[in-house]
Formats: structure tokens, C-alpha cells, sequence
């Protein structure tokens, strides 16, 4: 099970166009769902937040492999994961993201799969 916690800062001027990509995700939710399950995640949570002026987008993933995942959603052709990744090429800072990966991971993942 891979669990792990994106943090990404969003360039600057982009911060409407991150809110945008936020709204688009929950106005997509059902296809989304079904999407994580495809991909064998499940869960995958945003925040967006606004630290020393600077907006950060955190993002929050269990799944059964991420490696796995992260190929189903970049050859699945499907609309909402090329434009998902659209938004994220648009928002998103590569040089300022970091990925942490906890510690320990405590509750019952009995449950995940």
C-alpha cells in the first residue's frame, strides 16, 4: 500500500486557475471515483492553501501501487485525466513540490481494497 502527501506550490498568477482545477475535480466526482477505482486508489484528497502569500496545493493519496496508478491515469485516454493533468502542468510549480511518505500509517486498510 503506498500512502503519501504531495505538496506543491502554485505559480504565481495561477492561483483562479488552481481554484478552477479544484471546481472542475468536484464537478467531476462521480467520473473521478470511478476513475480512482481503475486506477486502484482509494482515496485521493486536495487542499488548497495560502501560506506567506504563496498558494500551495497538498494532495493526499492511498493506493494499492502508485507506480501502477499513475500509468492507468497516463495512457487511459479518458478526458478527465488529460485535462486533470492539463490543470496540474498549468498550476503547479515542478520546482517547488515535495513528496513526503508517513512514518506510520495507523487505522485498518483491511477495508482498501
Amino acid at each position: 500500500m503506498d500512502i503519501v502527501l504531495w505538496r506543491s506550490r502554485i505559480k504565481e498568477g495561477k492561483e483562479d486557475l488552481a481554484r478552477e482545477w479544484m471546481a472542475f475535480l468536484k464537478d467531476h466526482e462521480e467520473e473521478g471515483n470511478e476513475t480512482l477505482r481503475q486506477e486502484r486508489e482509494h482515496q485521493e484528497v486536495y487542499f488548497l492553501n495560502v501560506e506567506d502569500g504563496a498558494m500551495y496545493a497538498y494532495l493526499f493519496i492511498v493506493a494499492d501501487d502508485l507506480a501502477y496508478a499513475n500509468n492507468v491515469a497516463g495512457t487511459s485516454g479518458k478526458e478527465i485525466d488529460a485535462r486533470h493533468f492539463a490543470y496540474m502542468s498549468a498550476c503547479v510549480d515542478p520546482d517547488d513540490c515535495v513528496q513526503l511518505r508517513p512514518e506510520i500509517a495507523l487505522g485498518d486498510f483491511s477495508g482498501s481494497r
